[in-house]
């Protein structure tokens, strides 16, 4: 009497997912400037849908099938290359204060931008991501003040590119009288957005679309 261990064929697909997942697990990346980083975390890359999976080979076993397939995902990226962002992306470098738009790995648009503030609170997060939304005329509104019961902020922006769903994004900032240096260290650096000139967002907005890879590191 054969009997079947499904727990072991789920403890497998664990170690599969391990081995082949992307999310979160540290990359290099080479600037347009020649300079080499690792950047982890975020929310992009690939993850095995491991339930899905388990079941689709236990099934497999169960019928006594040879099968080769793609895995079920629950998230996908562009390339199962080393830089699984594949060279259609958007580049933050929070060092040098510059971001770039890099389209089949050709640099399309670069500017110099501010970040957030490096304080807990307001630092940009590194990691990779993808852009989540692209909206006009979007009203950004910060965290509330338990002394007045507002926002901290409530800032309008003509171009909004969302980062993360807890806020971060690119956009224009014409509040801002001048872009990259360390300008980002004073009280003129972001809650954790992007700053970007109204003309660069602009034309950016124009070029973008969701689902395009971010790469933020220091």
């Amino acid at each position: 009497n054969v009997t079947f261990n499904e727990e072991a064929v789920r403890a497998w697909m664990r170690d599969f997912g391990k081995t082949y997942d992307t999310v979160g697990t540290t990359r290099t990346i080479t600037s347009p400037t020649g300079k080499t980083v690792e950047v982890s975390g975020g929310t992009y890359g690939w993850s095995i849908d491991e339930e899905a999976e388990t079941q689709n080979l236990i099934a497999s076993i169960k019928n006594g099938e040879v099968v080769t397939r793609e895995p079920a995902y629950e998230k996908t990226a562009a390339s199962h290359a080393a830089q699984d962002w594949g060279t259609t992306y958007l580049e933050v470098d929070l060092s040098a204060q510059h971001m770039w738009y890099i389209v089949n790995g050709a640099v399309v648009l670069e500017t110099d931008v501010v970040t957030g503030k490096p304080t807990p609170d307001r630092v940009t997060p590194t990691g990779v991501y993808s852009i989540l939304e692209l909206k006009r005329n979007k009203t950004l509104t910060g965290t509330i003040n338990p002394a007045t019961g507002k926002p901290i902020y409530e800032t309008p922006v003509s171009y909004w590119m969302r980062v993360t769903w807890t806020g971060v994004g690119f956009h224009d900032a014409i509040w801002q009288s001048a872009f990259g240096g360390t300008i980002y260290q004073t009280n003129k650096g972001s809650h954790g957005c992007i700053n970007m000139p109204l003309n660069m967002a602009a034309s950016l907005y124009d070029q973008l679309s969701v689902g395009t890879p971010v790469i933020i590191h220091e």
